[in-house]
């Protein structure tokens, strides 16, 4: 009997070996709260916006809107921008769940006793403008959860703000932010400043960026502020782990009066290219670098104080849409490059051509 019991479970196991296997998509944290544009989005469903950067409810069911929307799915927790613009951050309200802690954000997650997480989608162009914070991710909770957010589609995502441009905070574990083949910048216009970018996770543990394929472009304000910074704790020297990954051919660049890529821990940032077949390029400030393989999708000028460096074991294929223009390239690029002369003054009488 024994046998025939044990031998109806390897059939069992066998048969259902062979049925197709169906990946499920993890929803949202437990605990997790998302606002866009000062509308609680948390459930799900579909928003509308206007030229303004207002953001309203979907109200026909069944169907989808046709352009300038906001689609959020909580079985998956991702978040679907079709250019859309939001000129709207979340009100400050100490009577709702994260409306003392992410107000301002025109797209805040927050989560008080667990991981704070969010997928972007990107169609089309799409717009963050005349808020406090672009986006804001954020595990609160000072014991557990880590937070992320990762930004990806073939579209764009311009934010500009007069506090953080995008901020990913986990103030007790892991902040990771990751970029997929969108183009995304976040650009701070106030003159008190505050970081482009910045990934900041308790003391000791990780803050990482990667980008994998399109762009960063970050740009901070103020005398203390960075284009991109890595944050451990709430300042201070601490032990952390700050990481820059690029791959896809990505280019990141970050501009800032205290630093291009900044961090406070005691380790240095570490940047690479992944483990894919390409690398990328990261300007910190004016010096930027070539890291792996790298062949250019897209324009890219050495403008005048910049410079661009083949590093070690790296290589680069300009395609024919690299232009230096005033600045300086170190190495030999495999490709034709285009160099611009501005600024010379030349006398065609004496002037022998050869």
């Amino acid at each position: 009997m024994k046998k025939r019991f044990l031998s109806l479970l390897c059939v069992l196991a066998l048969c259902l070996g062979l049925l197709p296997v169906t990946v499920l998509a993890e929803g949202a944290p437990d605990g997790q709260v998302i606002y866009i544009g000062n509308e609680n989005v948390t459930s799900g469903g579909y928003w509308t916006t206007d030229s303004n950067g207002n953001v309203t409810a979907y109200t026909e069911d069944g169907t989808t809107p046709s352009n300038n929307y906001i689609h959020y799915n909580k079985e998956t927790n991702t978040l679907t921008l079709y250019n859309a613009t939001i000129k709207k951050g979340l009100d400050y309200d100490e009577d709702i769940t994260g409306g003392t802690s992410i107000n301002g954000a025109a797209i805040g997650v927050f989560n008080q006793s667990g991981a704070a997480e969010l997928t972007i989608i990107l169609y089309g162009s799409n717009t963050i403008a005349e808020v406090g914070k672009g986006i804001y991710v954020l595990a609160h909770d000072a014991s557990t959860g880590s937070s992320s957010l990762t930004i990806m589609g073939n579209g764009s995502l311009d934010t500009s703000s007069s506090q953080t441009g995008i901020w990913v905070q986990s103030n007790s574990n892991n902040a990771a932010l990751s970029i997929k083949n969108a183009k995304v910048t976040a650009t701070i216009v106030d003159s008190y400043g505050s970081d482009g970018v910045r990934v900041q996770s308790e003391g000791n543990f990780s803050a990482s960026l990667t980008v994998d394929g399109g762009s960063l472009t970050a740009t901070g304000s103020g005398a203390t502020f960075a284009g991109i910074q890595l944050l451990f704790g709430s300042g201070g020297s601490v032990s952390g782990t700050p990481t820059v990954t690029v791959s896809g051919n990505a280019i990141v660049r970050a501009n800032g009066s205290a630093g291009g890529i900044t961090s406070n821990s005691s380790a240095e940032v570490q940047t690479a290219a992944g483990t894919g077949e390409s690398g990328g390029i990261v300007f910190n400030g004016n010096e930027g670098t070539v890291y792996g393989k790298v062949e250019l999708q897209e324009d890219l000028e050495i403008g005048e104080g910049e410079s661009l460096t083949i590093g070690d074991g790296a290589s680069l294929d300009t395609n024919g849409k690299l232009t230096v223009n005033g600045g300086t390239l170190n190495g030999s690029p495999n490709g034709d490059v285009t160099y611009k002369v501005t600024g010379v003054s030349l006398n065609k009488d004496s002037l022998t051509l050869n």
